[in-house]
This record gives structure tokens, sequence and C-alpha cells, in this order.
């Protein structure tokens, strides 16, 4: 009489290999947990490296009008922080007379190759970074020119829409805050305070 039998080292096989899958899987779900975790962590942090600050200045008698478009910035969501960085040599002006006399005698870009900002958006717990929208913030923090930092605090726009966010600010500094000099002849036909219009756009940074 004929027995069917299944062999001891068979049974032992397949449930080694059923066993091998479960592992499989659950090792598998904690590598996709672990990388939405982290694409979440990276996301926090958001750069632009595009960033344009634009300069202008207006007397009865002459204007300045200016611009960098290759501005740096990181904005980091989890705790608000800005930081942003330029080449004052990347600067351009309307008129080559101005941007030689603004580089070599004002910014004097050769000693002071860069200006930089360092602060935060003050209540940044108050603004949503995963939805579209329009918020109004104030930030402070430390401005680096010529040489020179000092403390701002200014108003602004931060700007979201489907993952990217946008920051527009405009303000007025003064020269001779940042121990800019300025000629007798400029005197007369430039203000002290200097319009700055910046704006920055910013993507996730992995």
């Amino acid at each position: 009489m004929y027995i069917n039998s299944i062999s001891p080292v068979l049974v032992i096989n397949l449930s080694s290999v059923s066993f091998m899958k479960k592992e499989l899987i659950r090792l598998f779900t904690v590598l996709v947990i672990i990388y939405l975790c982290q694409m979440n962590l990276f996301a926090q942090k958001y750069i632009c490296k595009t960033g344009t600050i634009e300069i202008h200045s207006e007397s009865s008698l002459f204007s300045i009008d200016g611009a960098n478009t290759k501005t740096a910035s990181f904005l980091n969501t989890e705790n608000g922080v800005i930081t942003a960085s330029l080449l004052n040599q990347s600067f351009r002006f309307d008129k080559t007379v101005v941007e030689e006399k603004m580089k070599e005698d004002y910014l004097e870009v050769n000693k002071f190759p860069k200006s930089k900002f360092k602060g935060k958006i003050i209540e940044y717990r108050n603004i949503d970074f995963s939805e579209n929208g329009v918020f109004k913030i104030l930030f402070e923090g430390k401005l680096t020119i010529h040489g020179k930092t000092n403390y701002i605090k200014e108003k602004g726009i931060i700007s979201i829409k489907d993952g990217l966010i946008s920051l527009q600010t405009e303000f007025t500094i003064s020269l001779k805050k940042y121990d800019i000099q300025l000629d007798k002849m400029c005197e007369i036909v430039t203000d002290d305070e200097i319009n700055l219009k910046i704006r920055f756009n910013y993507k996730p940074y992995y």
C-alpha cells in the first residue's frame, strides 16, 4: 500500500521560507517608516539659492538702484531660524559709475566680500508650514554689512503654496550705522537711508 508522506526536511524548509518572508516584510515596513520620518525631518529645512535683494536710494538730485540676485538663504521651519549670505561683488547697479563707486569706495568689496544675516521668525509656531496660506511675520536678528553688525527687527510676509515657501520684506538701513562713509559730493546728492527690498523663494532641502 502507498503512503503519501511529506519529508520532515521539506516541512522545515517551507516553514523557514515563510518566516523569512514575514521578517522581510517587517524590515521593509520599518525602513519605509524611517524614510518617511527622515523626509519629514529634512522637509523642515528649506533653501533658496537665488534670492533677490534690491537697493534703492533717492534724493532730490540723484537716485541709486541696484540688485543682487545670487543671495543664498536657509529657513528652518522647526525653530524659525533664517540665515542669508551674499557676495557684495554680485550687486549690479543701473549706472556703471555708480556701481564702481558703490563697490570700490563704499561697500569696499575687496575688504568686505560678504554681507550676511542670522536671525529668526518671532512666533514662528503660529505658522502652519504644511498648509497653503499667507502670514504676516516679525523677524529679528543680526545684519552684517561692511564688517559692521547691527540688530534689526522688521516686518515681512511668508507665503506658502504646495510645499514651497516665499519670504518678502522691505525696510531701510542707515549707511552710517554700517560705517559706510560717503564723500562730500555724495552726501549732497545721496540720502543716508537705503531701502532694501528682499525676496526669497524656498524649496525643501534634502
